[in-house]
């Protein structure tokens, strides 16, 4: 086949497909797109911008709330993009993927933090657990609106504010949730008898 022509039968000079550099781009542009879907989708996948990418709430990020971060970002390509807001990541599943076990709850407030997620805080009552549930903020969420970017709000004085003052402040807080003042059961000292009650003994 010969080069291709406009309509009126000339060739087209603009038309790059059949020359060498038109195939490369050709080949660049298939072998660099991202992968179809697979029936398992195991092939999934999830964009993210050069902004956020670049941006002082991404680049401060410690090691565990970035291993915490992609695993929830995995979780919502795992449902199609579609669950966005009510995605679960449990515990194990933080650690399976890194996130040393102790600072699990540590590298959820730090993204929280940094406008990266919101959280919906779950409860534990009756015997029945209620997980949290994650909203990753550079996204759209499960009932259609749009991402709110409260990452892009976080500057490089808000993230060394973390680092040095307010990440103590979370775990603080986190110690005392849950934790209820103690009230004695009775109270320990015996009040003295009335001077009636004193008649009516003696």
């Amino acid at each position: 086949m010969g080069p291709r022509r406009g309509a009126d039968g000339r060739f087209n000079p603009r038309d790059k497909s059949r020359t060498s550099q038109g195939k490369t781009r050709a080949m660049v542009r298939k072998h660099t797109a991202p992968p179809g879907a697979a029936d398992d989708g195991s092939l999934r996948w999830q964009w993210l911008t050069i902004q956020l990418l670049e941006s002082a709430a991404f680049t401060t990020l410690s090691a565990n709330a970035c291993r915490a971060f992609f695993r929830i970002v995995i979780e919502h390509t795992s449902h199609a993009a579609l669950e966005n807001g009510k995605l679960i990541v449990t515990h194990p599943q933080f650690v399976s993927y890194g996130v040393t076990g102790e600072y699990v709850a540590d590298a959820i407030d730090e993204l929280e933090y940094k406008g990266l997620i919101k959280v919906r805080r779950g409860r534990a009552g009756s015997g029945v657990a209620h997980p949290n549930r994650f909203t990753l903020t550079f996204v759209g969420d499960h009932e259609g609106a749009p991402a709110t970017d409260e990452w892009k709000r976080c500057t490089a004085e808000r993230c060394r504010k973390w680092s040095e003052t307010d990440r103590k402040i979370a775990a603080d807080k986190r110690g005392r949730v849950g934790r209820k003042k103690k009230v004695p059961l009775r109270n320990p000292e015996i009040p003295p008898l009335r001077d009636s009650e004193i008649r009516r003994a003696s």
